[in-house]
């Protein structure tokens, strides 16, 4: 399964309703709803481009101070992991789930924790690719 096909199969509101969970300090929640709706929806126009050996898994992990849940894409090949944040979406879009994160937190919640790392610089792609150029030219 690709992650495209999580987002066509997840109840939407309950997607949103995780995704929030996890910016509940927003100063405007109301327009992180709006966002987080309208990058959805964009993302299911978006011809996703197909990946075996890249594959989307969710790790929980304890520091001294807190417990939370990573989210990346690891590399089959090169046994390498990488972020999501700056990522093309139609090649997140287009990777392998990971069956037993998809299992251990279920559709709607898998798919909140990775739009919540594709989203962490920009709700929409010009955003994100804003930040990378800016990045590159310092």
């Amino acid at each position: 399964m690709y992650f495209y096909e999580v987002i066509k199969n997840c109840d939407i509101d309950e997607v949103v309703y995780y995704f929030l969970k996890l910016c509940d300090n927003s100063p405007d929640i109301k327009r992180t709803e709006k966002c987080i709706r309208c990058a959805i929806s964009d993302m299911k126009s978006i011809q996703a481009v197909k990946s075996e050996d890249e594959v989307i898994k969710i790790e929980r992990t304890q520091t001294e101070s807190e417990e939370y849940d990573i989210v990346h894409m690891l590399d089959k090949t090169t046994d390498i992991k990488y972020g999501l944040e700056i990522n093309p979406w139609k090649y997140t879009l287009g990777y392998s789930v990971d069956e037993n994160s998809l299992s251990n937190y279920g559709y709607e919640k898998y798919a909140s924790l990775v739009l919540w790392e594709m989203t962490w610089f920009g709700y929409d792609e010009a955003t994100i690719q804003a930040h990378v150029k800016t990045w590159e030219k310092e």
